[in-house]
C-alpha cells in the first residue's frame, strides 16, 4: 500500500537528461502527476493511484531508486523544482535520445 500523500519520483531514461515525473497519492485514492511527457494532471475517469503507477511504468518510466541502483542515474540526482518543471519540459530541455 502506498500511504496518503506519499510521493514517488520516476525518470524516463530514454531522454537526456532523464525526464522526471512524480506521482503523489491523494487522500481520495487518486493521484497527482507532476511533469512527464504529458504534463501535470490528476487521475480521473475511475483511475486510482495504482492505475497511474502501472501506466507510467508501462510508458518506460523507472522509479528513481531503481535507476540509481542500476547505475543509470547519478546517485546525487535530486528532484527538480516542481513549480517550473512543466515549463522546462515544454521549453525542450529534455530531449529524446536517438534509438
Amino acid at each position: 500500500m502506498i500511504s496518503k500523500e506519499t510521493e514517488i519520483w520516476f525518470v524516463h531514461l530514454g531522454f537526456e537528461p532523464p525526464l522526471p515525473l512524480k506521482i503523489e497519492r491523494t487522500s481520495d485514492l487518486g493521484a497527482r502527476v507532476i511533469g512527464g511527457k504529458t504534463g501535470s494532471h490528476r487521475t480521473g475517469h475511475g483511475e486510482n493511484y495504482w492505475d497511474k503507477v502501472v501506466e507510467v511504468i508501462k510508458l518506460g518510466y523507472v522509479p528513481v531508486d531503481v535507476a540509481k541502483d542500476i547505475k543509470r542515474l547519478d546517485l546525487n540526482w535530486t528532484p527538480p523544482d516542481e513549480t517550473t518543471l512543466d515549463r522546462t519540459i515544454e521549453a525542450g530541455f529534455y530531449v529524446r535520445k536517438p534509438q
